[in-house]
């Protein structure tokens, strides 16, 4: 046990020193991506109100989740996997589990300082208070922990890098334009809320938010074994995956 911790730390600080250039530019871009969203949406919505601005601003931190693990991950695993670094990492002997809990480690510290910053600037551009509550820390650690977890099935299930680029240049404009994060369920056709029902987007969001404010889920329990399951198939897949990569 005290070596896999070990390891864990070690990788940990590899990985920081390894991403030491990225992660700065990273959180900068983040920021600026979070906070022109919310304040963009008034150019869109010019007479937006205030519970639509709540709505739309508490969708930031999933969205920003999401698209870090969905399409950041998997693009920086496929460079990985082109520059032969991937290989380099499966020769030492290292529990590659632990590689993985260090690397989403990683990813959701440095999606913080987007999401906080994004919080603070759209609560007050819009004029209202947030009602934080202490669930938003083990919400925001399920939700980025589920999409880094979906981000690594994408890159590691897909062998050819370009195909990966591909795919998460798709879903930044379905993520984007068709998943219920920063608008209600109900606005989409019925057999796309069919295909949300199942999915974990509308649920994740759903998490946060009502960490967030008062907003209440219809049924926490379902929307946390939901994003639950779509966590763990995705983590066992993945462990799997790299247990049996030489």
């Amino acid at each position: 046990m005290c070596s896999y911790i070990k390891q864990y730390f070690l990788l940990l600080k590899w990985q920081l020193l390894r991403l030491r250039m990225v992660i700065p530019l990273f959180a900068v871009i983040q920021i600026m991506i979070g906070i022109g969203f919310i304040v963009g949406l008034g150019f869109f919505v010019p007479d937006i109100d205030t519970p639509t601005a709540l709505f739309f601003v508490t969708g930031a931190p999933t969205l920003i989740s999401v698209m870090v693990g969905m399409v950041v991950v998997p693009q920086l695993i496929a460079e990985d996997k082109s520059a032969g670094s991937l290989t380099y990492i499966w020769s030492l002997p290292i529990s590659r589990i632990t590689y993985l809990f260090a690397d989403l480690t990683v990813w959701f510290f440095s999606t913080l300082p987007g999401i906080t910053l994004a919080l603070i600037v759209g609560s007050w551009y819009y004029g209202f208070s947030l009602s934080i509550s202490w669930m938003i820390l083990p919400a925001m650690l399920l939700v980025s922990t589920t999409a880094s977890c979906l981000g690594y099935t994408i890159a590691y299930f897909i062998k050819k890098p370009q195909n990966i680029s591909l795919i998460t240049q798709l879903l930044v404009f379905a993520l984007f334009l068709f998943s219920p994060i920063n608008y209600p369920l109900e606005r989409l056709t019925n057999w796309l809320q069919s295909v949300h029902t199942i999915l974990p987007l509308t649920y994740m969001a759903d998490l946060v938010r009502s960490s967030l404010t008062a907003y209440e889920i219809t049924s926490p329990a379902k929307a946390l074994l939901i994003v639950s399951t779509w966590m763990l198939v995705s983590f066992v897949s993945v462990s799997v995956v790299l247990q049996r990569r030489k």
